[in-house]
């Protein structure tokens, strides 16, 4: 009885589960939208529109990108190259680092706070086996992992940065580690992905 109820995912775990794809579908219909509208005819066009709202639109980005980490409504990076797209390649990197580092922060002590039970609201069940699997066999080493996944930007840092919390790492070393390595992870994902779309878009 205990482990049907346990398998049995709660309402609130399956909102959470499914922002995710209605985030890509709500991204995919503006940029529908847009194209068709001619509303943004340039990257030029979309800067423009953007900087109409001034600060807040830089404090909505940085807000949107700490949210990533906790509840991942898009697709990993897709903000990044958004913000890259809008704000200019360096401007976005930062803001999306600063988001993204806000996002990390909040999600380690969350899970320093309520342990498994907030992984397994943010998971599904195959991703929390993962983390559970990560957890056993790398908590000595969580730094290294840490500090590989910040390297190798397309590895799970947001997974791994979720198993950190549940370690014995402290905060002021978890800290370090994010604040050292993130822009690098960002910059690297952002400018590889710029570069393959530009290359398609260019093929095209």
């Amino acid at each position: 009885m205990a482990q049907k109820s346990r398998s049995r995912a709660p309402w609130q775990q399956k909102v959470i589960q499914i922002l995710p794809v209605i985030g890509l579908a709500a991204f995919v219909f503006i940029l529908i939208y847009t194209r068709r509208s001619g509303m943004f005819s340039s990257v030029a066009d979309l800067q423009h529109f953007i900087r109409n709202f001034g600060n807040f639109a830089i404090a909505a980005f940085i807000v949107v990108q700490a949210i990533q980490p906790i509840i991942p409504f898009l697709p990993g990076g897709i903000a990044t190259i958004v913000g890259m797209l809008m704000f200019g390649n360096i401007p976005g990197i930062i803001y999306s680092y600063i988001g993204l580092v806000i996002g990390e922060i909040g999600l380690f002590l969350l899970v320093r706070r309520f342990g498994p039970k907030f992984a397994r609201l943010v998971l599904s069940e195959k991703n929390f086996q993962k983390f559970e699997a990560t957890l056993q066999g790398h908590t000595q080493d969580i730094k290294k992992l840490l500090i590989i996944c910040f390297i190798f930007p397309f590895l799970p840092d947001d997974l791994t940065c979720l198993v950190a919390g549940m370690t014995d790492l402290s905060f002021r070393e978890y800290l370090k580690i994010i604040l050292l390595f993130k822009l690098w992870s960002v910059g690297a994902y952002g400018y590889f992905c710029l570069f393959v779309l530009n290359k398609t878009l260019t093929g095209m």
